[in-house]
């Protein structure tokens, strides 16, 4: 039996060419999940838990069975020795059941997960440079300086913070973290 998994980390992500690609390499089913790659992923762990020798998993890219070089070795390695054939979509060459083929898959898994760390350090240094510049980080405010210096006024003026907080259509959470900054 040939099955598919797709995966994205975010439900703002879509699944749509993972789908396509895995319906043309003729999976029978295919299962899907919206879970980073670092935390569990319950409905891969089924599904390994139910092919048996012979089945074939199919997957868009290497990245979507894991993270860490290190689990997706393991996890690559165990499937091997139950019989299990992984092929991979975007590396139509990679065959596992190969010593060289091993070697390749743990390789490009160590880059991936380099390249996760690098983008990972990349970002954090924009984040720090970005908060000693003065720059806001995150959603923009829902309230100016001026609103909520008008909402400083009116609740001064004894109106219920719920009231002044439906005046200018925020949550009145968001009225209070506005006036604590």
């Amino acid at each position: 039996m040939r099955v598919g998994y797709a995966r994205v980390s975010t439900d703002d992500q879509n699944l749509d060419r993972q789908r396509a690609a895995l319906a043309d390499a003729g999976c029978a089913e295919v299962v899907e999940e919206v879970e980073s790659g670092v935390k569990a992923r319950n409905r891969l762990v089924a599904l390994l838990a139910r092919l048996t020798a012979g089945d074939e998993l199919v997957v868009k890219s290497l990245d979507r069975l894991g993270r860490r070089a290190g689990e997706l070795v393991v996890l690559l390695d165990e499937q091997h020795r139950r019989g299990i054939l992984v092929r991979i979509l975007d590396m139509p060459w990679l065959d596992y059941s190969a010593p060289i083929g091993r070697f390749i898959a743990q390789t490009f898994a160590a880059l991936a997960e380099l390249e996760r760390e690098q983008t990972r350090e990349r970002q954090r240094g924009g984040i720090d440079a970005a908060k000693r510049a003065g720059r806001h980080l995150g959603r923009p405010p829902k309230l100016t300086g001026a609103q909520v210096r008008e909402a400083e006024k009116m609740l001064q003026d004894d109106r219920p913070a719920s009231e002044v907080a439906r005046l200018f259509r925020v949550h009145p959470k968001t009225l209070k973290a506005a006036l604590k900054r």
